[in-house]
Formats: structure tokens, sequence, C-alpha cells
């Protein structure tokens, strides 16, 4: 009888433990299909709109979304990086305090190029796509 209620605790705390896990996955996935479309507007913006040169990060961002200001709506919780180099874009999602990087995409590719919160837990909020090494050339 100890061994079943051990068994079933145990079960029942690993399937909480799932639960969250799914919960985080979940939330993430959505946030990554929410920031391809992002990228991509910023991607447009550097490459095809002459977005202005001092335009950082959520400014360029918001100046990249300003045809559809929804873009913007599921990042209110994170801190948003933009990389420009070579005409090309790449949007870094990260905690709201800007510590760990969650989920990085380059403007011109059509899927979520990394999934940082899964593949380098804890990563510090940085870089890590070269736009020339996934961007088409010129």
């Amino acid at each position: 009888m100890r061994e079943l209620l051990a068994c079933t605790v145990v079960v029942a705390m690993l399937g909480c433990a799932s639960a969250g896990q799914t919960q985080n996955e979940e939330t993430m996935l959505i946030q990554a299909s929410a920031l391809t479309k992002l990228s991509t507007a910023a991607e447009s913006a550097v490459r095809y709109k002459d977005a202005p040169a001092d335009l950082a990060d959520r400014a360029l961002l918001q100046w990249a979304a300003s045809h559809d200001p929804e873009l913007l709506a599921p990042f209110s919780a994170y801190t948003l990086k933009v990389l420009r180099r070579d005409r090309h874009a790449v949007v870094l999602m990260c905690t709201e305090d800007g510590t760990i990087a969650l989920l990085e995409d380059a403007g011109c590719t059509a899927k979520l190029d990394r999934h940082r919160w899964r593949d380098t837990p804890g990563a510090d909020c940085a870089f890590s796509i070269e736009p020339g090494a996934v961007c088409a050339g010129p």
C-alpha cells in the first residue's frame, strides 16, 4: 500500500511539473509565431523602406510596425533588441529585465531561427545570429 501511495505521489508530481513545462513551451511557441511576423516587418523596414538609421530596438520596431501596431502587443512584458546589418534585421526577445535570451529570429527566414530558451537556457541577452550567414546575398 505504501508503494502504491508513493507511486501515486511521484506520478502526480511529475504530471504537475510536465504541465508547467508544457505551458511554458506553449507560451514560447505562441511568442515565436508572433516574433516571426515582427522580424519580417523589421526586415522589410530595413531592407526596403529605408528605416531611419538612428532608430534602434523598440523605436525601430514601432516604425516597422506602424502599419499594424498590434504586431508589438505580444511583447509588452519582454525586452526586444534589433540587430541591423547589411540591410537585414535580426530581432532578439529577452526576459523583461533584459538579461536572458528567449527567442531570436532573422527577418529574412520563414521560420523562427533560434529557440534560445530551450536550446541555450539562461544565455545572456546577446545576438547569436549573424545576418550574413543566414540571409541570402544582396
